[in-house]
């Protein structure tokens, strides 16, 4: 696969396009509806009428189908249609998006007239709030929902891949490539500094930490994020970065479903950063260090491997092709009115492109509702999965692979693997023996469950517990040979860790509802809740084994190096109220308010309270709205509240001590002394957040969508304060300074095309800009320099000296005067003071893209089902060192990627300095190191086939569904590393693109 180049605004321009012709054909197909040719017989009977709607008028654009065959129309401006049909025995088929489907025997009569009714089912949709659920027109926070179909579309090893592109303000960026890597995610931007940046993840109703790459995504029904102060409120202090609900999927009533789903793919490098091959590698030699002769620039072997035409490209040795990576699920469903039950059995492994990184996940769901009596029911919601994760010491393994001389030997003449390839190089050792000698294993066991049970009191009263348990345990083993870059031939050395987790969440929920007369709604809900996570760690390393064979299982067979043990405590205590108010479902109200204690904070401000008010205003329903055919939904909401964060570390207020060694007299000796001061004053990051919202549809929501506008404030960051050194300490966490994030989110839903054939077009798409900036630090509000704080800019931005060229022959004087040479490189003298210095830094840019987008299109025509999903992050800065910091200061002692084009006096026009002999170094090389990261990428492409029921049911079965995916067979960008989400430096693990095949069988 290749990168296709692209500018930033070509991007752009290139992505508004593709939406704007999505719309315009959109709107085409909306006002201009052709009927299908009909197909006439000899006995074709001409049936004639109008649809009508709830209020008695005529629909237009109702589907007009004679059931069985391709003949149908569509109904005009009226709701008015005409068709012959095959005979009086035909059966017409209506149907239109919102209203349930009617069938009519066309019999003697040539006139029909139908009404349609709406589907209720589909007006009343069901959103996944916190603490219950709300229908979505009742909706007055600002909630993006996932569905079960768009999760399934998606072949994930993790859930947090499930979001991206998929929700308007949702920033998800890879935290890794290797196999099992989570994701960063990101709600309306990032709020603070120093503290935690996560959302907050629910999972039926308990909270989850940890990574999400436990839990398979084919058991999710759905995915809600909170995204504002109204609707995350509820959660308190750990809803200031959002909140993420995970439901799955339960039983029903009937006879058992059996569901399987599977696939296998194989997964190939994304982007390969090829280097010099030997000839070029030669020549960059000799132009660097200005000679011709060969046994002055290189090592015997390498004289002796170019004479002979043998050379070595590092990276193909090291990089797999067609890893597999497979999932295999089967799913248990049914029930009976009283009981309902879904057991799941999920195996999914993914083999890495390094070996023998991999990852592979074994679980067990069993989700169980009981209604004991009309009044009492009972469930859980369990999880028990395993996870084994494989790495590798891709690090050192890929530096090494794009560094070290293609002229090397990979091997003895024994076949035994040469620890220095070259005589001459004796710092980067062999990649292959770095990989083949490094170990590190983790085994993670988790238990995960949502008990409940559920009262109903009477007259509107329903009381429910929850009781959560979460059960974790990771064992880590690690070896490090002696033939390793770490070791290069000194001790080998083996490391066991393990960490548990105990945590549990109680909860008491009291909810009241009331209707009156289909005018006043009233629904109050109050919790009661109570976590605790209690965390342990136990870690000890030796070196020096008999046996390589040894790893970390015997570690007193060797000399232990270390030993250490860690147990942490944090508890929190929640009162909360919400309650929500409908008059004739057009004025909705909520008013939410949390009060949380938590044992983080010292006694002085252990408590805070998180209120929230939001109102939204049905216009569609009001009287004096036009009545107009093209305007089906309309509704406007608004919201305000405050949230906030706790993401520190316990034991931060009470202060801690630490170890030291000194002499006591002449002995050695061990004592403690203060390590950290207390700061009993911290209290709560608070987030305040304004949300304005406009959800509207159009043409019988054939266009539908919302538009958000959001402001956030956070005060009182936790932050370290240096402190002056005669205090005797270097910091102190405290309270100080305060960020804000604003933007717009756009979310469109488009059924492009619906004809009377069967085909079928429809887009979703969504938009988000963020602008985030410091609005405060400590003390005289100046900016911290030193950890590149600045007011008014964002919070992570890049500040160094800027890139303006290369200094040419006609320059000599002036870059004299600099203290550079022609062929070095040139940056600004930002002051103008004659000097290049710390003082002529700017700020070039920021990591935080200026928008985000996705698309995706789905066309489906008689059980085939084509679909594809495009993605976008612009106008956002990475600091790569693959194009500066693995260079090796350019000076001939390493191998440089190919696209490094170096200046020559023969190639003056070239972008990087002339390259200099081994032990020199080329100055400001690290302005060249920022470049622009847009990228649009072609996350997915699905072809899938739904089998018709004559065949399936031979078979046997509910449903079969086969399917082939691409995973990111296409990335445009201007970048050349390995990937700009996670792979902007030599050693990161590269992405991957995957193709597979896969089949969903029902039973």
């Amino acid at each position: 696969m290749k990168n296709y180049p692209v500018s930033a605004n070509r991007a752009l321009f290139g992505g508004l396009l593709l939406a704007a012709c999505i719309l315009l054909l959109g709107f085409r197909a909306l006002a201009s509806p052709r009927s299908a040719i009909s197909n006439f017989y000899s006995s074709a009977v001409e049936v004639s009428g109008q649809v009508l709607g709830e209020d008695s008028t005529g629909i237009p654009g109702v589907s007009v189908k004679e059931r069985g065959t391709t003949n149908g129309t569509i109904t005009n401006a009226e709701g008015e249609f005409s068709l012959a049909v095959t005979n009086e025995a035909s059966v017409l088929v209506f149907s239109f998006l919102g209203y349930v489907s009617q069938e009519k025997v066309v019999g003697s009569s040539t006139r029909l007239q139908i009404s349609l009714q709406p589907d209720i089912k589909a007006l009343l949709e069901v959103v996944v709030v916190g603490y219950g659920t709300q229908r979505k027109s009742d909706v007055t926070g600002a909630i993006s929902k996932i569905s079960a179909d768009k999760v399934k579309a998606v072949p994930v090893v993790s859930t947090e891949q499930v979001l991206q592109g998929q929700a308007a303000g949702v920033d998800v960026v890879a935290a890794g490539n290797a196999p099992g890597s989570g994701m960063t995610v990101r709600v309306r931007g990032q709020r603070s500094i120093q503290a935690g940046n996560d959302p907050l993840y629910v999972v039926d109703g308990i909270p989850f930490d940890g990574g999400l790459n436990q839990i398979s995504p084919n058991d999710i029904q759905s995915i809600e994020v909170l995204k504002d102060a109204s609707s995350a409120a509820i959660y308190g202090s750990r809803a200031a970065n959002g909140v993420v609900l995970i439901t799955t999927k339960r039983g029903s009533a009937g006879k058992t479903t059996v569901s399987i789903d599977s696939y296998y793919g194989v997964q190939n490098i994304l982007n390969q950063v090829n280097v010099l091959n030997a000839d070029d590698f030669v020549n960059f030699r000799k132009t660097a260090q200005n000679r011709t002769d060969l046994n002055t620039i290189l090592a015997p072997e390498e004289i002796a491997n170019f004479e002979n035409g043998r050379s070595v490209n590092w990276q193909d040795l090291l990089l797999s092709m067609n890893a597999p990576q497979q999932n295999h699920q089967i799913s248990l469903s049914g029930g009976s009115e009283k009981t309902r039950f879904l057991v799941s059995f999920n195996y999914l492994q993914q083999k890495g492109i390094i070996a023998p990184s991999d990852f592979s996940r074994g679980s067990l769901r069993i989700n169980l509702d009981h209604e004991i009596n009309k009044r009492i029911r009972m469930g859980v919601s369990s999880l028990l999965t395993r996870n084994l994760t494989n790495r590798v010491d891709v690090g050192n393994a890929l530096i090494a692979a794009s560094q070290i001389s293609p002229l090397g030997d990979v091997r003895d003449e024994q076949g035994n693997l040469l620890l220095y390839p070259t005589q001459s190089e004796q710092l980067v050792v062999n990649p292959l023996t770095d990989i083949a000698n490094n170990i590190n294993k983790t085994w993670e066991n988790r238990i995960f469950a949502s008990l409940y049970a559920e009262l109903t009191l009477g007259k509107g009263f329903t009381y429910r517990f929850n009781f959560g348990p979460d059960l974790s345990f990771e064992n880590n083993g690690v070896y490090i040979g002696s033939e390793t870059n770490a070791k290069k031939g000194a001790l080998d050395e083996g490391q066991s860790n393990r960490a548990d987790s105990y945590s549990y969440t109680l909860e008491n929920i009291l909810r009241y509802t009331k209707a009156i007369a289909e005018t006043h709604k009233l629904d109050v809900t109050l919790v009661h809740s109570i976590q605790n996570r209690k965390y342990t760690y136990t870690r000890v390393s030796a070196q020096g084994f008999p046996t390589d064979q040894v790893e970390w299982q015997k570690l007193s067979s060797g000399t232990i190096k270390g030993f250490d043990t860690g147990f942490e405590d944090w508890r929190l205590l929640s009162y909360m109220a919400r309650a929500n108010y409908g008059f004739r479902d057009k004025y909705l109200f909520t008013l939410a308010a949390r009060l949380d204690g938590s044992s983080r904070f010292g006694d002085r401000n252990k408590f805070g309270f998180f209120p929230s008010a939001a109102f939204a205003w049905r216009l569609i329903e009001e009287s004096w709205m036009p009545s107009a055919s093209w305007l089906s939904d309309l509704k406007m909401r608004v919201s305000y509240g405050t949230v906030g964060n706790t993401a520190i570390s316990p034991y931060q207020t009470i202060g801690a001590l630490t170890r030291s060694s000194y002499l006591f007299g002449s002995n050695p000796a061990q004592g403690f002394g203060p390590g950290s001061l207390p700061s009993p004053d911290l209290k709560w990051e608070t987030t305040r957040q304004f949300n304005a919202g406009l959800d509207f549809g159009l043409v019988n929501n054939r266009l539908s969508g919302a538009l958000e506008y959001y402001r956030t404030s956070t005060d009182d960051l936790l932050l370290s304060q240096s402190l002056p050194p005669t205090s005797g300490y270097s910091t102190i966490i405290s309270n100080i300074g305060a960020t804000r994030n604003q933007g717009i989110e756009l979310t469109l839903q488009t059924v492009n095309l619906d004809l009377t054939s069967g085909f079928k077009w429809v887009s979703d798409l969504n938009f988000s800009a963020n602008r985030n900036e410091i609005v405060r630090l400590l003390g005289d509000n100046k900016n911290d320099i030193g950890n590149r704080w600045f007011i008014g800019q964002p919070i992570q931005v890049y500040f160094d000296t800027r890139y303006q060229g290369i200094w040419q022959q006609e320059q000599a004087e002036e870059a004299k005067s600099y203290g550079r040479t022609v062929g070095q490189i040139r940056v600004e003298d930002l002051n103008a003071d004659g000097r290049i210095n710390a003082d002529d830094r700017t700020i070039l840019g920021s990591p935080f893209p200026k928008w985000t987008g996705g698309m995706t299109n789905t066309f489906s025509y008689k059980g085939w089902n084509f679909s594809f999903f495009v993605y976008t992050r612009q106008n956002f800065l990475i600091n790569s060192a693959i194009y500066a910091g693995n260079l090796g200061e350019l000076n001939s002692r390493f191998n440089i990627p190919q696209f490094i084009d170096y200046w020559t006096p023969e190639n003056t026009g070239a972008r990087y300095p002339k390259p200099l002999p081994i032990g020199n170094n080329n100055p400001d090389l690290n302005a060249l190191g920022y470049v622009d990261g847009s990228y649009v990428r072609l996350r997915t492409v699905t072809l899938s086939h739904d089998f018709g029921k004559t065949l399936i049911s031979r078979l046997g079965m509910q449903s079969l569904r086969v399917y082939a995916t691409l995973n990111n067979p296409l990335n445009f960008t201007s970048f050349k590393g390995w990937d700009t989400e996670a792979g902007s430096s030599v050693n990161s693990y590269p992405s991957t693109k995957l193709a597979l095949l896969g089949v969903n069988i029902t039973l």
